[in-house]
């Protein structure tokens, strides 16, 4: 009851930030009128998402709540939000994720590589395999769609090979996974949630005419995998060095069960339908400028060839049945959860940082204040620390927009002085997609926690054992911003 109660309490306050407060509160600094109401909107915003567990709603609030200082009319506000090209593109990415998932392409894939003769009688190997196979696969599917393979998949091996799920090994490989959610949810800059951290940055970014650099952000996201990938290996070689002599005697043949002995003309399909239109930027980079085809395809852009793709993969039948039903993938394969949330963010990030608000003057002081005289070096290692941890205790979304919003206009500042500020999004992104430790820090982390991996002492074990593993995944996070601060 006295919950209930304090939520109820805690929702109407976040209400009168939204709609209330931001008349009254008085302005400071360089902040005007208008800064002080969408700054109450921004705060209204993520704490009623971390009451609700769930960003639609609160979206969907805060864009009415927009509308209040009449910096947007209804037009424009639908416009720069959900009419957005980005959101296009969102949606499609979402479908097209799902259909690979529905289609057991990932499965398949993660199989194949760990049931192949090289890693028979070699656990390490085994081991290096099952990490790198959920780090590419996951890239495509996200962190919760890998997580879920991740988990049916230990537990296939744990069958075959008679390993106990609590097993420490067990726990190592999944609690890795849910610590390297920042990767394989946001490896790309196309990502849905790239996408809406990208967004934050670029509305502070936009006023001098740049944006966030995609090619860097995969570049940084790229090279945190492969230091995670290497530091978790050497860290389960020699600081855990686990029993692995049932793994040892593993026939990983058994992995590959009838499902999974051949892949499908419909996984086939799905599989180059999602490498075409997921890297269809770099593709385009390959053909020569000036001719019929490049032509073309730039003229289409990635955003209806996504479109285009869907559509077929609805139309083609395979033994009688579509590859999808054109309702399934827009009812069930799309997080209008996300795409309601970057509709907010371009909403209330596009007002703070137009010249109106005196919001972004007023962080840049702050942080320059905060940050003065540090190296951008030093900024990425205390941002990452800072995201990592944070983020194990708060909801990682928020504590990913609360951080990229304070930066954003320091961000500004920094390009001007020559500093690639494109590295900056992937780390705050990645490290706040750590939350590992506690369930509080994100859903992926309550999902592992809530199986029978981690059944009985199992939170004692993360907050343990389980720490080196964040610990590891931040340094290799701060590695990897370190040297792309520096060199790109």
């Amino acid at each position: 009851m006295k919950r209930t109660t304090s939520q109820l309490i805690q929702t109407i306050l976040a209400l009168l930030f939204i709609f209330v407060f931001g008349n009254f509160i008085p302005t400071w600094s360089t902040v005007t009128r208008m800064g002080v109401q969408y700054l109450c909107i921004m705060v209204g915003w993520i704490w009623l998402s971390v009451l609700q567990g769930n960003l639609l709603l609160p979206s969907v609030v805060a864009m009415v709540g927009c509308l209040i200082p009449g910096y947007f009319t209804p037009e424009s506000l639908v416009s720069a939000t959900l009419g957005n090209t980005i959101t296009v593109l969102m949606i499609f990415i979402f479908i097209l994720v799902y259909i690979f998932q529905q289609s057991k392409t990932g499965d398949f894939l993660v199989r194949w590589l760990l049931s192949r003769k090289v890693v028979n009688g070699r656990p390490y190997l085994f081991t290096a395999f099952f990490l790198a196979g959920i780090i590419i696969i996951g890239s495509v599917i996200g962190s919760f769609g890998i997580i879920l393979l991740a988990i049916a998949i230990l537990g296939a091996i744990c069958e075959v090979a008679g390993i106990e799920k609590t097993d420490n090994w067990v726990r190592f490989m999944l609690l890795s996974v849910v610590a390297l959610s920042g990767v394989t949810e946001i490896m790309y800059p196309f990502k849905p949630y790239a996408v809406l951290y990208n967004s934050i940055f670029d509305a502070q970014l936009n006023t001098i005419g740049t944006s966030v650099s995609g090619t860097t952000w995969t570049i940084v996201a790229v090279m945190i995998s492969v230091f995670c990938f290497i530091l978790l290996m050497l860290l389960a070689r020699f600081v855990f060095r686990f029993d692995m002599h049932k793994l040892k005697s593993l026939d990983v043949s058994l992995l590959q069960t009838e499902e999974f002995k051949k892949m499908s003309k419909k996984q086939v399909i799905v599989l180059v339908s999602v490498i075409v239109t997921f890297f269809y930027p770099f593709i385009l980079q390959l053909i020569p400028q000036g001719n019929a085809v490049y032509d073309l395809l730039n003229g289409v852009g990635q955003y209806f060839a996504m479109a285009f793709v869907v559509s077929i993969l609805c139309l083609i039948r395979i033994d009688g049945e579509p590859i999808c039903e054109i309702n399934d993938v827009f009812k069930n394969g799309t997080n209008w959860s996300i795409i309601f949330a970057v509709g907010a963010v371009l909403a209330i990030g596009g007002a703070m940082s137009a010249d109106e608000s005196g919001v972004s003057d007023w962080l840049y002081s702050v942080f320059a204040n905060l940050f003065g005289g540090m190296s951008p070096v030093t900024i990425i290692i205390i941002v990452a620390i800072l995201g990592c941890f944070v983020t194990q205790f708060f909801s990682n979304s928020a504590t990913a927009i609360l951080f990229l919003t304070a930066l954003a206009p320091l961000a500004v500042s920094l390009y001007q002085q020559g500093v690639n500020v494109s590295v900056l999004p992937p780390i705050i992104g990645i490290g706040t997609l750590t939350a590992c430790l506690l369930p509080c820090g994100s859903g992926q982390s309550a999902i592992m926690l809530g199986t029978d991996i981690f059944a009985g002492d199992g939170q004692k074990w993360a907050l343990s054992k389980g720490v080196l593993i964040l610990v590891t995944v931040t340094i290799g996070i701060i590695l990897a911003g370190v040297i792309c601060i520096s060199v790109l």
